[in-house]
């Protein structure tokens, strides 16, 4: 689809009426560390009121498993040590477990099922628990069904160390893609009901995962790169996702997510953003584009660090003429359709 056939031609105030209406529009994203990462336990403890200021009602709040054991260089991000056995696990566990203290005290639900996905529709603010990382299986299926019944539901393959499960993006491939407990995971991830996200992984992971899962899987965050992926890039280049491999994620009926980076997409603030968002339309189309913003998570340079600027992005593109059925699918209902159909067992 091109821009044009994104663009309506007419007033923002013609489509929705005023700006107070575009709260019946949902808001999700797809990536999201907000209080859990720098420790800003006050927005964390006030998380459900912030979702519902901003109308934002399906949020993936991300648990960092290889966190601790990361260090930030010169070229990006990096492992800082040798892990022991047991010490991922151990980090998922105690991080899940604060997440989960943390929800309980301020009125946000977790996501378990589809039905849950309709009442974030409605504006009922949700959270999908979500690991960036897979490394806390430490190489076993053991802890799968544990991570499940404690409310994940969404998991991406790899983030920044050495693991049994697959190629970093941003280093020397050492499995060329997905190792086989990587491709087994997939498959587990699919029977499970759990989304798989891509994000992180390299070129030959997303081709070896696209052709065994049958659901639709994301990439959660980063930013869409004419060039094509390479282990060898520095900073945060090297976190680009290539047009080509975007397009075979999209194809699969998956959805790509923008992070905040303002220096990805050439700055621009929050219209910078939604400049970016209307050219991964003309790229993927309407339908396999969405937010993912990665709050929290970026260094100096995000143009999103409060919730309220995901609803201020959405009036930007509605005051651009973006059309309501375009604005609430990648606004909301790209990623909740990867969500809906992962749990489809």
């Amino acid at each position: 689809m091109n821009r044009r056939g994104v663009l309506l031609g007419f007033s923002a105030f013609s489509l929705f009426g005023s700006a107070s209406s575009q709260g019946l529009i949902p808001i999700a994203d797809a990536h999201n560390h907000l209080g859990l990462l720098r420790k800003n336990e006050t927005s964390a403890r006030r998380l459900g009121a912030l979702m519902r200021e901003a109308g934002v009602s399906l949020l993936s709040w991300t648990i960092v498993p290889d966190g601790p054991f990361l260090r930030v260089t010169s070229s990006g991000i990096e492992q800082a040590r040798s892990i022991v056995k047991g010490e991922l696990k151990a980090s998922f566990d105690r991080q899940l477990a604060g997440a989960l203290q943390l929800l309980s005290s301020n009125g946000t639900a977790v996501v378990r099922t589809a039905e849950d996905l309709h009442k974030a529709s409605a504006g009922m603010p949700f959270v999908v628990l979500t690991s960036e990382g897979a490394d806390f299986l430490e190489g076993s299926m053991d802890d799968l069904q544990s991570a499940y019944e404690r409310g994940v539901r969404h998991i991406q393959l790899v983030h920044y160390v050495q693991n049994p499960i697959g190629d970093l993006q941003t280093e020397r491939p050492v499995h060329n893609g997905l190792s086989d407990f990587g491709k087994q995971l997939v498959t587990a991830l699919n029977a499970k009901g759990i989304l798989i996200d891509l994000a992180h992984s390299t070129g030959n992971s997303i081709d070896q995962a696209l052709g065994i899962s049958s659901k639709p899987m994301v990439w959660s965050h980063s930013f869409v790169t004419k060039g094509e992926q390479s282990w060898t890039s520095r900073g945060y280049m090297s976190r680009g996702l290539s047009e080509a491999y975007a397009k075979k994620i999209a194809a699969k009926g998956g959805a790509v997510g923008l992070w905040a980076l303002g220096s990805s997409f050439g700055g621009g603030g929050l219209d910078g953003y939604a400049s970016e968002i209307l050219r991964m339309i003309d790229i993927l189309g309407a339908d396999h584009v969405m937010f993912g913003t990665d709050e929290d998570g970026l260094p100096q340079g995000a143009v999103v660090d409060q919730l309220i600027h995901l609803r201020q992005i959405v009036d930007i593109l509605a005051k651009r003429g973006v059309s309501e059925k375009i604005l609430r699918a990648v606004a909301y209902e790209n990623y909740a359709r990867c969500l809906r159909r992962s749990m489809e067992t």
